[in-house]
């Protein structure tokens, strides 16, 4: 198992664990914190499945110039 694979192994074991811990937690602040670890683990575990994704800031509305944002004639 190269090392990707082992730290996206390891990426899922804590998902599953804090999802777990969150389900038995109910409605308290430690769930929100147990929620975001899942979502933090499911990101990461992401980035390595996918690949790096590169992420690009346009520019729309009133600071852009160009043909594309003028309304119909």
């Amino acid at each position: 198992m190269n090392e990707n694979a082992d730290f996206i192994a390891k990426l899922q074991q804590i998902e599953e664990q804090a999802h777990s811990l969150a389900a038995a937690l109910g409605a308290t602040l430690a769930r929100t914190r147990a929620q975001h670890i899942v979502l933090l683990a499911r990101a990461l575990r992401g980035r390595l499945e996918l690949g790096g994704l590169n992420v690009v800031r346009t520019e729309t509305g009133a600071g852009a110039s160009g043909a594309e944002n003028k309304p119909p004639p």
